[in-house]
């Protein structure tokens, strides 16, 4: 039971408060959205969205860290869905962890083979300049490494 079917809120309470909390963070107001998902995660703690919402406030403050525990929470809540996936890939390349920045937008991908969904392009996107990043390290170490010993 949670604190959803205690308080007896109905789908579209629900669904309004997320609406609310959606358009302070595209405004900018991070705090207000912040306590918005954080109480919604409250009321429906196995509603993967409200994490994957919070973790992306996190992610436009740069709080890595905490971006990424909740992306966590929502792909273990619903490894089907795309955006924590991709959201938690974009935290990888921002900390420099390219292949597990690659691993995230590839699970993306294959969620969605036929690309219907926006953030498959996004993920896509991102999974290219990711390997190119890799490459450009390969070729970099490659040029710098001491010519081997015959």
């Amino acid at each position: 039971m949670s604190l959803k079917d205690y308080h007896a809120l109905s789908g579209p309470e629900m669904l309004s408060m997320a609406l609310i909390g959606f358009r302070m963070y595209e405004q900018g107001k991070y705090a207000d959205a912040k306590t918005v998902f954080s109480g919604l995660i409250q009321l429906d703690p196995r509603e993967a969205y409200y994490y994957t919402a919070l973790g992306a406030v996190y992610l436009s403050e740069e709080e890595l860290p905490q971006a990424r525990a909740y992306f966590d929470i929502a792909i273990s809540l619903a490894p089907k869905e795309i955006a924590p996936y991709v959201n938690r890939g974009e935290v990888n390349l921002r900390e420099g962890k390219i292949l597990e920045a690659a691993e995230d937008f590839a699970a993306a991908v294959k969620l969605d083979p036929e690309f219907k969904d926006p953030l498959t392009n996004r993920a896509r996107v991102l999974a290219a300049a990711a390997l190119e990043m890799i490459e450009k390290v390969q070729k970099e170490d490659a040029a710098s490494s001491p010519p081997t010993k015959k």
